[in-house]
């Protein structure tokens, strides 16, 4: 019987050790305080409608950012998505204003070389960020 009791209580302690620490990392990732890159969660393209990556995202996502959205004090782009092959690279278009000159490029994801972020200067236009294969 104690033998019983001991197994019990040890997956007792151990599925509430589980459901804590899982607890802990969804709370870290949305804790309301985070800014900057910090901000960010996992597995998501981030985007700060500054040059600095500043205070919080303004538009993020698991999915495709697929719409254009205007900042006047530049823009900040981050990918923080985790190794998938044949998606785990950003690819983005912006677009300058008002000369309407556009610029293409690629984000790797953080690990992966050569970088996961990029900053951009004033009046540009974010036109997409998509998920998608090898920069």
């Amino acid at each position: 019987m104690l033998t019983n009791w001991r197994k019990t209580t040890g997956l007792l302690v151990a599925a509430g050790l589980m459901t804590l620490s899982s607890a802990t990392a969804a709370s870290a990732s949305s804790d309301p305080s985070l800014t900057g890159k910090a901000s960010c969660p996992s597995e998501y393209v981030c985007v700060w409608d500054n040059n600095t990556f500043s205070g919080k995202p303004k538009w993020k996502s698991k999915g495709n950012l697929n719409k254009d959205v205007f900042s006047a004090k530049g823009l900040s782009i981050l990918n923080n998505g985790k190794r998938y092959p044949g998606g785990d690279h950003i690819h983005y278009k912006y677009t300058y204003r008002p000369s309407g000159k556009t610029v293409s490029g690629c984000l790797h994801y953080p690990g992966d070389t050569p970088n996961s972020k990029r900053t951009y200067a004033s009046g540009v236009v974010l036109n997409y960020a998509q998920w998608g294969g090898e920069c």
